[in-house]
């Protein structure tokens, strides 16, 4: 799992083809006034191994089938789920439509999905 939470965080991915998205997704995130990841939420970009793990280091004691999404929709090739903690922080799940999404995964996130 990669978090990302300002413009600097985004060196993790330097050179990725997912560069440009993430950037969009951080700045229009980082335009709310006097923003703080603290308070207001990040993007989190998951990866194979965060599949079948409770999310505990995201204060989250869900996995990933189990995120009540508020929302999700497909972004890039990325499946990209809305979790909305209370009416201020958000955390913008980035899920790769790749091989490793199967099972439970896949399906809650194909149930989720805007059509």
């Amino acid at each position: 799992m990669k978090i990302f939470s300002s413009l600097s965080s985004l060196d993790q991915i330097r050179g990725s083809p997912l560069g440009p998205m993430l950037r969009e997704i951080v700045i229009r995130m980082l335009g709310h006034f006097e923003y703080n990841p603290e308070d207001d939420g990040f993007v989190v970009l998951m990866e194979p191994g965060d599949v079948d793990r409770v999310l505990t280091d995201l204060c989250l004691p869900y996995r990933l089938h189990e995120v009540p999404f508020e929302a999700v929709h497909m972004l890039e090739g990325h499946y990209c789920g809305i979790y909305l903690a209370n009416n201020q922080f958000a955390i913008t799940f980035l899920i790769p439509d790749a091989n490793w999404v199967q099972g439970e995964l896949r399906q809650h996130l194909e149930n989720l999905l805007e059509k």
